[in-house]
């Protein structure tokens, strides 16, 4: 469960500074790059703590 949390921060941070990227640098690709992780940010939640299963194993 701790790790679940610890994926989900991570990826806001990684919104969080595509955004801050965007923002002060004009770059969209940053923008698109947040947004579609902020969409799906479910799904690549759940794939990341497969490969970290995967990885164990």
């Amino acid at each position: 469960m701790k790790k679940h949390f610890d994926l989900l921060n991570g990826n806001r941070m990684v919104i969080y500074v595509l955004s801050l990227i965007g923002f002060f640098y004009d770059v969209n690709i940053a923008y698109i790059m947040a947004l579609t992780l902020w969409l799906w940010l479910p799904q690549c939640l759940q794939l990341e703590l497969l490969l970290l299963k995967a990885i164990k194993h």
